[in-house]
């Protein structure tokens, strides 16, 4: 299923992997579970430079080193740093309304111990501060302007936070890894904290979404602490591969947050979630000969959720409190399953199925005691098939895969974004299914030309009626995404460099973004984004130098929606970036 968003938080630093994933078994996890993985630092002094400044203001500096600091010592350090001016212009203050900070600084120590035998431990902190703002192609003050991007701000009482969102990360990760001929033990143990603020002001915009007086502001800062601990072993038997863990994990996930309407206090609340699981799998791998494979594995993960509430306004009648319970325990199975044949070593095909399951708790974002509901399991099963391929001496590369999921899950899932999805409309269960092909097509028909194509159609829709208000259609699912890229390398003769023209055209379909002003039954209408640029490379000096674009062609979309109205995606944005590996 191919959806498009992305994360909150964006690190921006390199060689590491900061995701929504699986715990460390890798096997029917929860969503919303980071998992910090950098590379290990190499044997020898080594490392990359890199500056880049463009429109907005924009100013991007990072660096990173491998240091051998001893006979099997080695240490690797990274840092990230990236500022812009914002591109949302505010009608009322004139003021641009999302500027933008990313910073981040990552290390990582490992010490051979014995030849088997090796520890490392690896830090990351990291902190996203942009806007994320609802906003308008037309200037609410010049509607026959609509060549831009708009906000009418500024009156909002926000306690002093800031118009926006920020994240701050800290993650902390330490392994202990004995790796034998035919058995390997790694010992996991996880430590990581992440914040957030948000803060909107809706100005006058909220009395278009909603018949309210005056201006709407949001207030909320979040803390989440995470703990976690897992053994995981591995054998190897010739033919069969053996794979299993246990571990356990605790989290803790606060939020504080207000609703102001014309500096008055309509909701003040601290709402505390936590979780802890006890969880354990199994995993195996035959070969049987012939080039086909087979995988099979279960996940069991017991979980135990506990609620606290404090409504702190002074003299609250009736008080913020639960609706129903404040705890709940369930254990969650999810097996999954796949085959692979490869019947030459340019083919390889596949097929998978795996079930997938999550609690997602207490709507965290509740006003009201109504809305204060334990929500109600995600389960599915998601099945895949498909084939990759390496042909014409590796010339052309494909990889087609076939899926159809099938989940039941909340109507909307943007609880976690967006208050007004907090009727009891979007907290109810509905089957989604899906059914559609991706295709990735790689190919250099020259020595210097290089082409790529993607397409990937699907039809996600839920089954059964919709409630009033939520989305028709399952959010930021596009029917079609299709791209298309060409680079050419072309060597400059007698200088040692190569000149690299890129260009890149990216479409998408109208998609479900959410209930907002401005779309007809909450449907994004498709468009094209353009990336293109221009490279100069130095390959026995290891420079880069690269003139660049996105969204060349100044395109407006909706990404999406925050308390019924719309937020779009940047406009056009170039850098000059250089770049310096040693």
């Amino acid at each position: 299923m191919a959806q498009l968003g992305a994360p909150l938080l964006l690190a921006g630093l390199f060689d590491h992997d900061l995701l929504l994933l699986a715990p460390a078994g890798g096997l029917g996890g929860a969503a919303g579970d980071i998992s910090l993985s950098l590379r290990r630092p190499g044997d020898r002094l080594a490392g990359l430079g890199e500056f880049a400044a463009g429109a907005f203001g924009s100013r991007r500096a990072l660096a990173r080193i491998d240091v051998p600091v001893g006979k099997g010592v080695r240490l690797g350090l990274g840092g990230h740093v990236q500022h812009d001016l914002g591109w949302l212009q505010g009608t009322t203050t004139g003021e641009r309304l999302n500027r933008g900070l990313r910073a981040g600084l990552a290390g990582t120590l490992d010490i051979d111990l014995a030849p088997s035998l090796s520890v490392a431990l690896t830090s990351l902190y990291a902190r996203s501060k942009a806007g994320n703002l609802p906003a308008f192609a037309f200037d609410p003050n010049a509607p026959a302007s609509c060549d831009g991007r708009f906000a009418s701000t500024g009156s909002a009482d926000l306690a002093g936070q800031p118009p926006g969102q920020r994240a701050d990360v800290a993650l902390h990760d330490l392994r202990l890894v004995h790796a034998g001929e035919t058995l390997r033990l790694e010992l996991i143990g996880t430590l990581a904290r992440q914040t957030g603020q948000l803060g909107l002001d809706l100005g006058e915009d909220r009395r278009l979404a909603a018949p309210v007086g005056g201006s709407y502001g949001l207030i909320a800062r979040t803390v989440e602490d995470r703990t976690g601990l897992d053994l995981i072993g591995q054998t190897d038997l010739g033919v069969l591969t053996l794979r299993a863990g246990a571990g356990l994990s605790a989290a803790e996930n606060r939020r504080d947050a207000a609703d102001t309407l014309v500096g008055a206090v309509l909701a003040e609340r601290r709402i505390s979630q936590t979780r802890d699981s006890v969880h354990g799998f199994g995993q195996l791998r035959l070969e049987s000969g012939g080039g086909l494979a087979l995988e099979a594995g279960v996940r069991v993960d017991r979980q135990t959720l506990a609620l606290a509430v404090n409504d702190r306004r002074a003299a609250c009648a009736p008080c913020l409190g639960p609706a129903g319970p404040v705890r709940q325990r369930r254990t969650l199975v999810t097996p999954e399953f796949a085959l692979s044949w490869a019947p030459s070593p340019q083919w390889r095909l596949f097929a998978r199925s795996a079930r997938s399951a999550r609690l997602p708790g207490w709507n965290l974002l509740a006003r009201t005691s109504a809305e204060l509901v334990l929500l109600p399991e995600e389960t599915g099963w998601h099945y895949q098939a498909g084939a990759k391929a390496e042909l014409w001496n590796g010339r052309v590369r494909l990889d087609f895969s076939g899926f159809a999921p099938r989940t039941r899950a909340l109507v909307s899932p943007m609880l976690d974004i967006d208050p007004l999805a907090t009727a009891a409309a979007a907290t109810q269960l509905l089957d989604m299914r899906n059914h559609g092909v991706d295709v990735v097509v790689a190919a250099r028909p020259l020595g210097q030309l290089e082409l790529a194509a993607t397409l990937g159609l699907q039809q996600a829709r839920w089954t059964g009626t919709v409630p009033a208000g939520a989305p028709a259609r399952p959010l930021y699912a596009p029917d079609t995404t299709a791209s298309l890229s060409a680079a050419w390398r072309q060597p400059l003769v007698g200088t040692g460099s190569v000149l690299v023209p890129r260009v890149a055209a990216r479409w998408r379909s109208a998609m479900a973004a959410g209930p907002a002003l401005g779309l007809a039954d909450g449907i994004s209408p498709g468009g094209w984004q353009v990336v293109a640029a221009l490279q100069l490379e130095i390959p026995d000096g290891g420079w880069l130098m690269s003139l660049e674009c996105e969204n060349c062609l100044d395109q407006t979309l909706t990404d999406g929606a925050v308390v019924g109205l719309p937020t779009l995606n940047p406009p056009r944005w170039w850098q000059l970036r250089f770049t310096r590996r040693f």
